[in-house]
């Protein structure tokens, strides 16, 4: 019984330092800054409120495993208690949470750079739109019929839904609506006007880490409104294979909630010695505003003037702030 105590209060203390384990790792990010290059700044809170919990929970862990009350009470595997198990079955166990730990600390923080952009492939704000706009207009006649009539719209839309869930036969017990007091976070009303009108005022346009993802939109919407116009940008350089020699694209990678929906926002740029530029090289550039076609898309693209090479950034994403 002794022994069968001695290996609870082991095993409480081994996942009270997993736990504790975790809050240094996070602490670590936090303090060096480097959390932003996994998760929006917006998600930070989050992060503060887990650090709280798992180091309470971590303390508390550490203290049962050292009551011999609590051991007794902790073990509720139903099985086998012998000892003879550890190596082979809870090792691997706690294995799958050590590593992530030690790994965090030992190896530095890697940034997405353009072999994940060329994976997601270069395309612009434009192309999404036109792309959308096709799908719309197919659909656009019947839409109107159902305007009349939307009760017979509704049955044919239960009717198919209802189809599909018939069909499959492994759905998970997931709600189909938002939970309660879910809210989409959209820009204040009328913000985008109020950027483009703004950007329209000055003769040199200037992205920063701000408004990136806002006026890189923008120009990706109505790239001949911005013709003639100088612009400043700061990002990697990012080619495609059917790239010219003189074309690379400039980008940031900008994120929503974390490293996982990270999207690659850019603007297609020509210089007469590009080549000696290469891939996710963080560079300065300064140029024209033009258009130019690329796969059948009226893109903005930068008649590059000077370029400069600066070091990455502390914070090498950029994210949507209004």
């Amino acid at each position: 019984m002794e022994k069968h105590n001695d290996h609870n209060r082991f095993h409480l203390y081994l996942r009270g330092i997993i736990l504790v384990g975790f809050t240094m790792l996070m602490l670590k990010l936090v303090l060096t800054g480097n959390m932003t290059n996994f998760i929006a700044p917006k998600m930070l809170p989050f992060i503060y409120f887990a650090m709280v919990v798992f180091l309470l929970l971590g303390v508390m862990q550490i203290w049962r495993s050292g009551s011999k009350k609590e051991a007794e009470l902790a073990c509720n595997c139903g099985g086998n208690h012998s000892t003879s198990q550890f190596p082979f079955r809870s090792f691997f166990i706690y294995l799958v949470f050590i590593i992530p730990i030690i790994t965090g600390f030992l190896f530095p923080e890697v940034v997405l750079d353009s072999s994940v952009a060329a994976k997601r492939g270069f395309k612009s704000m434009t192309a999404d739109e036109e792309q959308s706009a096709e799908n719309k207009g197919g659909s656009t006649e019947k839409a109107e019929a159902y305007l009349n009539d939307p009760e017979a719209y509704m049955e044919e839309l239960d009717e198919r839904v209802g189809d599909k869930v018939a069909e499959s036969s492994n759905l998970p017990d997931v709600p189909l609506e938002h939970p309660e007091g879910f809210e989409l976070q959209t820009p204040p009303e009328d913000y985008y006007e109020y950027l483009e009108s703004e950007m329209l005022k000055k003769d040199t346009i200037k992205l920063t880490e701000e408004n990136y993802i806002a006026m890189t939109s923008i120009l990706d919407e109505n790239p001949k409104k911005f013709v003639g116009k100088t612009v400043e940008i700061m990002g990697f350089v990012y080619r495609e294979d059917n790239f010219e020699e003189d074309q690379f694209v400039i980008a940031r990678f900008g994120l929503s909630c974390c490293v996982a929906d990270a999207s690659v926002y850019g603007t297609l740029a020509t210089f007469h010695e590009a080549k000696q530029y290469g891939d996710d090289q963080w560079i300065k550039i300064k140029g024209t505003l033009d258009t130019i076609k690329y796969q059948d898309w009226t893109l903005p693209y930068v008649k590059v003037t000077t370029v400069e090479t600066v070091e990455q950034p502390d914070e090498p994403y950029v994210y949507e702030s209004y």
